[in-house]
């Protein structure tokens, strides 16, 4: 059963028209309804999974499922997504500042192709480390270069 609602999920999320998915977000009752079962459905912790749609679809991430939905089904961030696919041309050097797990370093490695590089800033440890691990499981360490430190408008210490 729990297979099943999340085989639901990813094809919903790949066949709906994005109108159909911020319309699902803007109905609170609708949304909670479906956020608890497939809270339900979904394995605790850091899963491998497929993402299900947007400009990662196919690409492969670890998610916490519980809390990172909007990373597996293509619904996080979708204007900046497309503004990315849109203006981003192969052999582009292209920067991630707070690249967090790398879900916008990856659809910028995908937009440079192999003859542009990304660099991801990301300060945060635990944040550095899946943002390795998600760029080494799509076999692009040799396009995003992580730089493990924040990028500030000044070089005197920040309170992070």
């Amino acid at each position: 059963m729990n297979k099943m609602l999340m085989t639901l999920a990813s094809g919903a999320a790949r066949l709906l028209p994005m109108w159909v998915k911020r319309l699902i977000y803007r109905l609170p009752w609708l949304a909670s309804c479906i956020r608890g079962n497939l809270n339900r459905a979904v394995p605790s912790g850091l899963t491998q999974v497929e993402v299900a749609a947007g400009g990662l679809a196919g690409m492969r991430l670890y998610l916490d499922l519980k809390s990172e939905k909007d990373y597996w089904l293509g619904t996080y961030e979708p204007e900046l997504q497309k503004g990315i696919l849109e203006l981003v041309k192969p052999g582009m050097v292209a920067y991630d500042l707070g690249a967090n797990i790398g879900y916008m370093s990856l659809l910028l490695a995908k937009a440079v192709e192999s003859t542009g590089s990304v660099y991801a800033f990301e300060a945060f440890p635990q944040n550095a480390r899946r943002l390795a691990q998600n760029v080494a499981l799509n076999g692009l360490q040799q396009r995003v270069k992580i730089v493990e430190a924040a990028v500030s408008d000044r070089s005197s210490p920040l309170r992070f």
